[in-house]
């Protein structure tokens, strides 16, 4: 679960070596971008001030629970990370373990642009293979996305119209089915699958053949509580369950969840 109140600062001191950067200038963040160093391993990367609450939820609130799920991965793992943003879980992954093949698929071109800056300042991030396309379930090679109207890095864009109220425009972006992924990439095996995809968890996975999914070890799942028939959390983690999955899922803050799946036979 999220940590908050004074735990924030003891992970943000565990993750980020030159932690003053964040309580001495985290008010100038608007006037130029933080630049943060992991540890142990040492990863450089900068934050612009679109992205300050994202870095906080990964490197101070923990929502991945980095320190748990590194401990579940083998040593040199297989990852496909859908909605990366601009990096910052695969930063966040490569401070904790050494190598890792991690194929990183965003839509959203300041992202792309960002990340791709990260993966040139950090040797070992550039095992990264990073796509810009959305992914889905069904079979389809594009879809349109609202978003913000904005050249700045954003964060909620979504197949939802109403998904934020700030989302103004409409965007038609590449996409890749995730089966579509695996078949290209050659994957008999994925030993992790993040979503944080704003609401495409529901279509990604509901639309994935289960022998697809059966080929995935584990998951970690940002859920939205879109409260339809089947895109609610409670239906997604009794799906996932039906599909041989060990599940937990906790409130992150209103409307959105953190849900951890496990395949039976993966201990």
């Amino acid at each position: 679960m999220a940590v908050t109140g004074l735990a924030r600062y003891q992970r943000l001191v565990a993750n980020i070596t030159n932690w003053h950067e964040y309580l001495l200038h985290k008010n100038k963040r608007h006037a130029r971008s933080l630049r943060f160093t992991t540890r142990p391993i040492l990863q450089r990367f900068s934050v612009p001030a679109t992205l300050y609450q994202v870095f906080k939820e990964i490197f101070m609130e923990d929502f991945y629970e980095i320190k748990q799920l590194v401990s579940k991965l083998p040593e040199k793992p297989v990852i496909i990370d859908v909605g990366a943003n601009a990096g910052f879980f695969g930063i966040l992954l490569f401070s904790k373990i050494k190598e890792a093949t991690v194929f990183a698929y965003e839509p959203m071109p300041s992202n792309i642009f960002l990340f791709q800056e990260t993966i040139k300042a950090n040797p070992a991030m550039q095992a990264i293979q990073l796509h810009q396309k959305a992914v889905t379930g069904l079979p389809i090679t594009s879809i349109e996305l609202f978003t913000a109207d904005t050249d700045s890095n954003t964060v909620v864009s979504s197949v939802f119209s109403g998904f934020n109220g700030l989302n103004n425009k409409k965007i038609n972006v590449p996409a890749q089915s995730l089966t579509s992924i695996m078949e290209e990439k050659n994957l008999r095996q994925v030993d992790l699958l993040k979503l944080d995809c704003e609401g495409s968890e529901y279509d990604i996975i509901y639309n994935t053949h289960p022998s697809v999914l059966q080929k995935i070890n584990m998951m970690v799942i940002e859920v939205h509580q879109l409260n339809s028939e089947k895109n609610n959390v409670k239906a997604l983690d009794e799906y996932l369950q039906l599909n041989k999955y060990t599940t937990r899922f906790l409130p992150v803050q209103e409307g959105s969840f953190y849900m951890e799946a496990i395949k039976n036979n993966v201990r």
